[in-house]
């Protein structure tokens, strides 16, 4: 993770129906998953990504992260 966010700016940012950079949506899966990011942070994010949509972009970097946050199996 080489930038760093907070949780509060990016659910803002969704809130406010701007479109999540490729670093926000990296550093959010990554900082959830290591329990940076609480889960009541997560479903605000949620909420806020339910309310105002992701586009395709974001949907795939959304997706390719979580990806990439776990163990993957052969």
């Amino acid at each position: 993770m080489s930038e760093s966010f907070t949780a509060v700016e990016i659910i803002a940012a969704k809130r406010d129906k701007h479109e999540l950079t490729d670093a926000q949506i990296d550093w959010v899966i990554c900082a959830y998953t290591d329990g940076t990011v609480a889960d009541e942070q997560m479903s605000a994010l949620l909420m806020a990504i339910l309310l105002n949509g992701m586009n395709s972009r974001e949907i795939s970097r959304w997706t390719n992260a979580m990806i990439n946050s776990g163990e993957r199996m052969s």
